[in-house]
């Protein structure tokens, strides 16, 4: 990805958490997927267009994954490889799995995925104190892995960008995103000259 298209789609995850911060804590978590297409108004397809779709999970039928969002999110990416029939009642009661499908498959000339995310709560244990945290955790089609952290009654939150995949200190959900990110990129169709 470009520099241009990791700074929106980091902008886009602000926008995300923001949005976030305007209501209540306790809210269930939020999938996203981030795709881009060319620009309507580029002839030349240069300009790309980011959109980030915002897919809720019913977080009381997510408790039935023992480990909730680090089982939930490689179940997703096996569902959703494309040489397997979607067909899963557990996920299905979890996410619209329809509504993922749908979007995968926009026939839209040049769409292509971006990354995905999961916008979720979790708590932090620092000092012998803890702490409420809401996190977005999202990986991109290089890989490359972002998070957004705010501590409650924090003014604004932690960025965090990381190119480097396998380190120890890297959240278990960021394995799932990944296996989401490679179960569901299709390669680039070959330009005909």
């Amino acid at each position: 990805m470009t520099f241009n298209a990791i700074r929106a789609l980091t902008g886009c995850l602000l926008d995300v958490e923001a949005d976030a911060d305007l209501h209540t804590w306790g809210q269930p978590p939020l999938l996203l997927l981030a795709q881009d297409r060319p620009a309507p108004s580029s002839a030349s397809g240069t300009r790309r267009q980011m959109r980030v779709a915002h897919l809720p999970l019913d977080a009381h039928r997510l408790g039935r994954y023992r480990a909730g969002l680090v089982d939930f999110l490689p179940d997703l990416a096996d569902a959703l490889r494309a040489d397997r029939p979607v067909g899963r009642p557990t996920l299905a009661a979890c996410v619209d799995i329809c509504l993922i499908v749908d979007l995968l498959a926009d026939p839209t000339p040049g769409v292509r995925l971006l990354a995905w995310g999961i916008r979720y709560e979790d708590v932090r244990v620092a000092s012998d104190d803890i702490h409420e945290v809401r996190r977005i955790d999202a990986v991109d089609v290089d890989l490359r892995s972002y998070q957004i952290t705010r501590q409650r009654h924090e003014p604004r939150p932690v960025v965090r960008v990381d190119d480097h995949v396998g380190h120890d200190d890297a959240p278990a959900i960021r394995a799932g995103l990944t296996r989401l990110v490679q179960a569901t990129s299709r390669p680039a169709p070959k330009r005909t000259t």
